[in-house]
Order: C-alpha cells, then sequence, then structure tokens
C-alpha cells in the first residue's frame, strides 16, 4: 500500500458550483423549456465536466476500472457515461421535488417492500441505509407528499446529509421546494439532542435514513474496513453505529433510473431487509456492525454490476482518512 499525497482531502471536497444559480437557472428550465431541451443542455453541462474536470474523469475511470477487474460481467469502461448519467439525476432530482414522478413509474420489487410497508402500517419504526449507486431522493420527495403506498397519513422522518458539502444545492432546493430540508439532519452536527431525536422518530413508528457509503468528515477517522470490489475500503462507522443503538429492524433501500437516458424518468426500487441482528447491547457490538456492513456491501456490488453507471461517488473510494490507498 503507498501513501497518497492527501489523507483527507477528498472527505472535505466542496460541491462543484460555488452558488445557487446553476441550480436555479435549471428549475425555471424545466417550468419554461421542452424536456428534450433540458435534456441537450445537461449533456452539454456533463461534457463540459468530463473535459475539464480531470478528478471527475480520473474517479470514474478508477471505479470502472476496479469493477472490471471484479466483475466479468462488465466489459466497457466508458466513464463519460457515468458523468452524463449522474447530470441526468441530477436534473430529475430538482424535478422530482417540484414536478413529482408518478407512483406508477416507480416500480417496487418482488422483494421485502410488502415487509417495510407492513411494519410502518403497524406503526413500527424502521431503519433505512441507502446508497451513493443510484438515486434515492425520489423516494424521499414522495414520502414527504405522503405518497408512498403506506395507510398512514405520515410517517416521522430522520434524514442524514452532509449539509455542509452541498449548501448551495440544498440552499437552492429549500427555496424551490418549502419541504426539502423537511426533517434533514446535518451528519456534521449531531448531538445528544439528535440521539433523542433518532429514538423519537423511531418510536413513532417512522424512519431514520443514512447513507452507508459515505465518510463524515468529522467522524472519519473512525471506520470500518471491508473489501469492496475486491479492495480494502472504509465504510462509516457511524451509520452501523447507529443502526445497532436503535435496534430497529435494518432495511437497504436502492433506486436506479430505467431505461436510456432520454426515456421518460421512471425508477427501479428495492427493499432488502437485512438478515444481520442489530440490537442487543454492547458486548458484541462491532461484530454486529461488521456483519450489517459486509451485508450491506454486498448487495451494493451486486447493484454495481446491474446498473455500473449510475455511481456517483466520485473521488477515490478506496483511499483512508489516513492517507493510504493503492495508487492507479
Amino acid at each position: 500500500m503507498k501513501k497518497q499525497k492527501s489523507g483527507n482531502e477528498w472527505f472535505n471536497e466542496k460541491e462543484g458550483s460555488t452558488s445557487t444559480r446553476p441550480y436555479r437557472l435549471t428549475f425555471w428550465c424545466l417550468k419554461h423549456f421542452p424536456r428534450w431541451f433540458v435534456n441537450f443542455i445537461t449533456y452539454c453541462a456533463a461534457l463540459w465536466f468530463f473535459i475539464f474536470d480531470k478528478r471527475c474523469r480520473r474517479e470514474s475511470f478508477r471505479y470502472q476500472k476496479a469493477l472490471r477487474a471484479y466483475s466479468s460481467t462488465f466489459k466497457k469502461i466508458k466513464p463519460l457515461r457515468q458523468v452524463a448519467t449522474f447530470a441526468v439525476t441530477l436534473v430529475e432530482k430538482i424535478d422530482c421535488w417540484t414536478n413529482p414522478v408518478p407512483f406508477e413509474n416507480i416500480h417496487f420489487n418482488d422483494d421485502d417492500v410488502s415487509s417495510l410497508i407492513e411494519q410502518l402500517n403497524q406503526g413500527r419504526g424502521a431503519f433505512l441505509i441507502v446508497s451513493h449507486l443510484g438515486d434515492f431522493e425520489i423516494l424521499r420527495s414522495l414520502a414527504n407528499k405522503s405518497q408512498i403506498g403506506v395507510k398512514r397519513d405520515s410517517i416521522p422522518m430522520a434524514v442524514f446529509s452532509d449539509m455542509d458539502v452541498s449548501s448551495n444545492f440544498t440552499q437552492a432546493m429549500d427555496k424551490m421546494s418549502a419541504g426539502y430540508t423537511l426533517n434533514m439532519i446535518n451528519v456534521n452536527d449531531i448531538t445528544p439532542a439528535t440521539m433523542e431525536t433518532l429514538q423519537n422518530t423511531i418510536d413513532a413508528g417512522g424512519v431514520v435514513v443514512c447513507a452507508g457509503d459515505r465518510l463524515s468528515k468529522n467522524k472519519n477517522e473512525r471506520v470500518l474496513t471491508q473489501n469492496f470490489l475486491g479492495k480494502p475500503a472504509p465504510f462509516s462507522y457511524g451509520v452501523y453505529y447507529l443502526a445497532d443503538l436503535m435496534g430497529a429492524p435494518t432495511y437497504f433501500v436502492w433506486g436506479f433510473r430505467k431505461g436510456n437516458l432520454i426515456s421518460k424518468r421512471e425508477c427501479e426500487m428495492f427493499v432488502i431487509k437485512a438478515k444481520s441482528q442489530v440490537g442487543g447491547g454492547r458486548k458484541d457490538r462491532e461484530k454486529r456492525m461488521n456483519d450489517l456492513c459486509a451485508e450491506y456491501i454486498k448487495n451494493l456490488e451486486c447493484f454495481a454490476q446491474k446498473y455500473p453507471y449510475q455511481w456517483y461517488n466520485f473521488f477515490d473510494f478506496w483511499m483512508f482518512p489516513n492517507g493510504s490507498g493503492e495508487k492507479k
């Protein structure tokens, strides 16, 4: 293993835009222009970033090269396609809060979604672990509008997000859609009061939502080390600690765009109930956390092979907070 030049640099990366203008302009275009024109502008922007953002190209290639080495089913490395897919997803993320995708355009699979719905209908809470592979945002926007197929009028939610890294996007979205930051919690501002909020959410039959594939910049010194695509990678200690501490049934939730990038907006959702045990005291907590993380990664690897270009972690995923990692 070789040292990288900078250890903590990618954990503290700021968003690409330095103002809210690009997001507000996108919103304005979505309201006043046909979708084909918005798509054209989106593809032009994606190409611009691909040409001029070296880090974006490098990390897309790094991830796809690792995926090809790991999976015999993934043959072609196409960094530009990954960047274009991300650009389309970003536009649709803005659109889904102002023009929600019809519920019938969300296709749930025959997995554990019925178990989750039944649990929420019975007033029992759940802990959801999501990912930056695909897009969970569409389901969250529907949940805020009580359109997720649950019989209860409303489901309490607590959604963790790094609001410092994406501050401009968050600020713009909050102005465009009043419910965007509702129930959001900044991962960098966790206090004892936050823990009480999470427990109250679970006790009220709500859901706590965390991404399992990002590290907090304030907590990056403590990680779970697991293999991802055949190489050691750091995963958030805090997410799996919270899941075990809450002790609620844990589900992995994934959302992916169906079809090509010019087709109508449809999503394929997957809800998988974790088999790993959570809760039960401190004695075996580390083992339970690692078991849960390993189960999450197994699903992450499976979906990465199925939806290879919907990976939206544009940094060296295998670099550790202390700067260790493999140079590619």
